[in-house]
C-alpha cells in the first residue's frame, strides 16, 4: 500500500498554501493601505485648521504626528503655496 497522499489530496494542499499566501500579501497590503489613509487624513486634519486658521488646532495636529510626517505635510504646503501663487498670476483681475 502507498503511504502517499492521493494526487488530488496534494494540489489541495498547494492549493491551500497558495490561497494562506494570497491572503498573506492582501492583508499586509490592505495595512498599508490603511496606513496611508490614516496618514492621509492627518495631514487634511492639518491642512483643514490651517484653512481655517485654526493655529491653535494646526499645532496639536501637527505636534502628535512623526517629524517625517510634519516634514511631508511642510513640503505638501509648499507646494499648494506655490501653484496657487502661479495659479493667482494668471487669473484676471477682475476673477481676483
Amino acid at each position: 500500500m502507498n503511504d502517499q497522499p492521493p494526487e488530488w489530496a496534494r494540489n489541495l494542499e498547494k492549493a491551500a498554501i497558495e490561497a494562506a499566501r494570497a491572503v498573506e500579501r492582501a492583508g499586509r497590503t490592505l495595512g498599508k493601505a490603511m496606513e496611508q489613509a490614516a496618514r492621509t487624513s492627518k495631514a487634511q486634519a492639518a491642512m483643514a485648521a490651517a484653512y481655517q486658521a485654526d493655529l491653535e488646532g494646526l499645532e496639536k495636529v501637527l505636534r502628535a504626528l512623526p517629524a517625517e510626517h510634519v516634514r511631508d505635510i511642510s513640503a505638501a504646503a509648499a507646494v499648494v503655496t506655490a501653484t496657487a501663487d502661479q495659479v493667482l498670476a494668471q487669473t484676471p483681475k477682475d476673477d481676483r
